[in-house]
C-alpha cells in the first residue's frame, strides 16, 4: 500500500516598510517595499498608512466636526432633504440630511427632540415623532459612515473662499489664529484675511508717514498733530530705521488716522502742539500691499514679555511686516528695491533675504538697519533661497543660508563675530523646500531630496541624498516644486508640486524609512504647519482656487474621495526559481473607524498565462500596467484594533503580489503592517 504524503505547507511573513522603490530590480527588490504607491505614507513604527484628508476651511465650524441625530418619525405630509424642520412641542430644529424609510438623518440639530410632537416645516405639520432624537445613533457602520459624511459635507458648504481673485499669496498661523492673503477682486493690491467665527474678516491696515529729523520719538497710543496740515492721529508704532532720536533719526510712524492729511515736510507735535517729535518726509497716506508675491514668514519675540510676540513677513514684491494681531506694519529697511525674499530671526536679529544680499537689523530691534544700532549685511553671491537653523554647540545654535548654487552656516553669536562658512560646494537647494525635520534639514536640490546632516564634530556638515530609490518620480516633477511642510508629530517631511501632487518621507528616529508619492487633486500653493496653545499641531494650506484648507483632517479630500494604493514588491519568499502553489494571505491591518479596502493579489509578476482563480473584474481604468489581472475581495473593518484578514489563494507561479486600492470619502485611515503567504514549494523553474 502506497503512502500518501500530504503537501508540506509553509508559512512566511514579512512587515511592510521602506516605501517606493522604482530603482532596485523586482527579483532584489525587498519584499517590504513597494514599487507603486500613492496617498500612504510610511509609519514611523513600520508599515503603510493611508493618509488623512483635508477640508476648507474659515474658521466657522469644520467638517469634520459636524455630526448627525435620528429621529424616527410618521410621515403624513412631504419633507425632502434640505427641509429644517422644527418640534412644535420641544421647540428643537434640525436640517434633514436624508430621509431612510421613517427615519429621518437630521444634522445642525438645536435642541432636543421628544417623541409625539408635530414636526413642522415652515409653520405647517408635515410628520409626527415617534422617538426622541439621537446623536450619532445609528448602530451600523456603514450607514454611520455615511451619514458623518453627509452632516460634513452640509457644513462644508458654508465655508467660503477668501474673498479677491487669483491663487492664495500665503497662509499663516499666528497665536492659533489663521490668516490668509489674496490679491483683491481686480487683482490691484494685496489684502489680508483672518479666519473668524463668522468667516473671512479683512484686516484693516492703518496710515503711515516717513520722517527725517527725527528728535523726540512719540509714545505708542498717543495723539500727534501736524503743525501746517492741523491732521491728527494716534500712533500706532514708531519705527526708527537709522540714526538717533537726537536730530538724526530717520523712519516712519505707522497711525490711526483721526482727522485730516498729515502732509510731506510739516512738523508733527503733540496734540497740544506744544512738543515737537519730528518732521514728515512723506504725505500721510493709508498702507497698502502690491498684488502678487509669495507671503513668507515667523513668529518671534524680541522682549521679555511674553506678550510680545509679532509675526514678521515678506513676499518678494512688498516691504517686509511685523503683525500683532491687529496691526500690519510695513518695514523699511532702506535697501533701493525694499522687497525680501525670506525671513528669519536668528541670535536676536531679524534676518531678510535680496537676492544674495542677507541684511541683518539691530539686534533685539527689528525696525532698525543701521550699523550704528548693530545692523550688517550678509553677502552670499548667490540668490537666496530660504533660512534653516542649525543645532550647535553650548554657545547656541548656527544658522543654515541656502541659495540656489550652494550652502552657508552662519556661525557666531552676533554681528560682532559672525562668520559665514560655505557647507558644500556645487549642492544648493531650491525655493520653498526647505524643512527642520527631526534633528535635521530637508529640501530638493538638482540631485533630489537632500539631507543636511550635524555630525558629531560641531561645524562639520556632510550630506546624503534621501530620494535615490525614487528618482524617476523626483526628476519628472523637476521645476514643479512649490511648497513643503514638517509635520513634527509624524515625524515627516513632505514636498509638494504644482501638478497637485507630492511624496511625503518618514522618520524613524533620525533616519528616514521611505518616500511615498501623495496626490492631492490640487495643487498645494502655500502651506504653513504650527503647533497651537493647545498642543495640538494644525497645518493649512491655499490653493489657486481661493480656498484655505486644513490638513491632515477628516476623511476625504474636501467632500471627494481619497484614492489610494499600495503595490507591495512581488515576493519569493527567497526562492526566485521554485514554483510556489499559494493558498493563503493573512493581512494585519490596523482601522482607526470605518473602512473599506479592496485587496488583491498577481502571480508571477503579472505573468498574463497565468489564468485568475476567479471572475476577472476589468479595473484598467486605475491605470495600472497589472490592475486589469485582479480578483476583488473586500474587506470591511469598523473597530479600533488590529485586525488578522485571512484571503484564500489559488494559483501557482514564482512570485505573489497584492494590491491594497480604497477609493472613498466616508471612510478613516487604515495602516497595513504586515502579511503572512502560506504556500507549498513545488519544482524549480525550468
Amino acid at each position: 500500500m502506497q503512502n500518501f504524503q500530504p503537501a508540506k505547507v509553509e508559512q512566511s511573513f514579512f512587515p511592510l516598510g521602506g516605501g517606493l522603490d522604482l530603482m532596485t530590480p523586482p527579483i532584489a527588490l525587498a519584499p517590504g517595499k513597494v514599487f507603486d504607491a500613492q496617498n500612504y505614507e510610511p509609519e514611523g513604527s513600520g508599515g503603510y498608512t493611508r493618509i488623512a484628508g483635508y477640508e476648507r476651511y474659515d474658521g466657522r465650524t469644520k467638517p469634520s466636526d459636524a455630526g448627525y441625530w435620528l429621529l424616527s418619525a410618521n410621515i403624513t405630509g412631504t419633507l425632502a432633504v434640505g427641509n429644517t424642520i422644527t418640534g412644535l412641542a420641544s421647540g428643537a430644529t434640525g436640517k434633514i440630511l436624508a430621509i431612510v424609510g421613517t427615519t429621518l438623518v437630521l444634522g445642525r440639530v438645536t435642541g432636543a427632540f421628544v417623541t409625539a410632537e408635530a414636526l413642522q416645516v415652515a409653520a405647517v405639520t408635515q410628520a409626527t415623532s415617534t422617538s426622541a432624537s439621537t446623536a450619532s445613533g445609528e448602530p451600523d457602520p456603514s450607514n454611520d459612515a455615511d451619514y458623518v459624511l453627509l452632516a460634513a459635507n452640509d457644513y462644508r458648504n458654508d465655508i467660503l473662499v477668501v474673498p479677491g481673485s487669483g491663487p492664495i499669496r500665503g497662509v499663516a498661523i499666528y497665536k492659533d489664529v489663521v490668516y490668509a492673503f489674496r490679491d483683491n477682486v481686480g487683482a490691484t493690491a494685496g489684502a489680508m484675511w483672518k479666519a473668524t467665527s463668522g468667516g473671512w474678516t479683512q484686516i484693516a491696515f492703518n496710515n503711515e508717514f516717513t520722517f527725517t529729523t527725527g528728535a523726540i520719538a512719540p509714545t505708542v497710543g498717543q495723539v500727534i498733530k501736524g503743525a501746517t496740515s492741523g491732521a491728527t492721529g494716534v500712533v500706532i508704532a514708531v519705527l526708527l530705521r537709522t540714526g538717533t532720536w537726537a536730530g538724526t533719526g530717520v523712519g516712519s510712524i505707522v497711525y490711526l488716522p483721526v482727522t485730516g492729511t498729515f502732509s510731506s515736510g510739516e512738523l508733527v507735535k503733540d496734540n497740544a502742539l506744544a512738543v515737537t517729535y519730528l518732521t514728515t518726509s512723506s504725505a500721510g497716506a493709508a498702507i497698502t500691499r502690491l498684488p502678487g508675491g509669495r507671503v513668507e514668514y515667523v513668529n518671534d519675540n524680541f522682549t521679555g514679555s511674553t506678550d510680545t510676540l509679532k509675526m514678521y513677513g515678506c513676499d518678494g514684491v512688498n516691504k517686509a511686516f511685523e503683525f500683532d494681531g491687529a496691526n500690519y506694519i510695513p518695514i523699511r529697511t532702506g535697501m533701493a528695491t525694499d522687497t525680501p525674499l525670506h525671513v528669519i530671526v536668528h541670535r536676536f536679529y531679524l534676518m531678510l533675504s535680496f537676492r544674495g544680499s542677507v541684511q541683518v537689523s539691530g539686534i533685539g530691534a527689528p525696525y532698525s538697519w543701521t550699523v550704528v544700532l548693530g545692523a550688517a549685511e550678509i553677502a552670499t553671491g548667490d540668490d537666496v533661497t530660504g533660512f534653516i537653523p542649525q543645532g550647535g554647540n553650548a554657545s547656541g545654535a548656527a544658522l543654515g543660508i541656502f541659495t540656489k548654487s550652494r550652502t552657508f552656516i552662519l556661525y557666531g553669536t552676533s554681528v560682532a563675530n559672525f562668520s559665514l562658512v560655505p557647507s558644500a560646494s556645487g549642492i544648493g537647494y531650491l525655493r520653498y523646500t526647505l524643512q527642520s525635520t527631526g534633528n535635521n534639514t530637508y529640501g530638493l536640490t538638482a540631485r533630489g531630496i537632500q539631507n543636511l546632516a550635524a555630525t558629531q564634530n560641531y561645524g562639520d556638515f556632510e550630506f546624503a541624498s534621501i530620494s535615490y530609490l525614487i528618482q524617476p518620480f523626483i526628476l519628472a516633477k523637476r521645476g514643479l516644486e512649490i511648497a513643503s511642510t514638517s509635520l513634527r508629530g509624524k515625524d515627516q517631511y513632505r514636498l509638494y508640486f504644482s501638478d497637485g501632487t507630492g511624496v511625503v518621507m518618514g522618520l524613524t528616529g533620525d533616519k528616514p524609512n521611505g518616500l511615498m508619492p501623495l496626490s492631492y487633486g490640487r495643487a498645494v500653493r502655500c502651506m504653513t504647519t504650527q503647533t497651537l496653545s493647545t498642543g495640538v499641531e494644525v497645518t493649512v494650506f491655499g490653493s489657486d482656487d481661493g480656498y484655505v484648507y486644513m490638513d491632515n483632517i477628516g476623511t476625504s479630500f474636501d467632500g471627494a474621495a481619497i484614492e489610494a494604493w499600495i503595490r507591495p514588491a512581488f515576493n519569493h519568499t527567497k526562492s526566485p526559481q521554485v514554483r510556489k502553489r499559494y493558498r493563503r494571505a493573512v493581512f494585519e491591518i490596523k482601522p482607526y473607524g470605518y473602512s473599506k479596502v479592496d485587496i488583491s493579489y498577481d502571480l508571477g509578476y503579472a505573468n498574463p498565462n497565468v489564468s485568475p482563480p476567479l471572475a476577472v473584474t476589468n479595473n484598467a481604468f486605475f491605470g495600472g500596467g497589472f490592475w486589469d489581472q485582479f480578483t476583488w475581495d473586500q474587506f470591511t473593518w469598523d473597530a479600533k484594533t488590529i485586525a488578522d484578514i485571512s484571503m484564500s489563494l489559488t494559483g501557482t507561479e514564482k512570485n505573489i503580489s497584492f494590491l491594497f486600492y480604497s477609493n472613498r470619502a466616508q471612510d478613516t485611515k487604515h495602516t497595513v503592517h504586515g502579511l503572512t503567504i502560506a504556500y507549498t514549494p513545488q519544482r524549480l523553474e525550468r
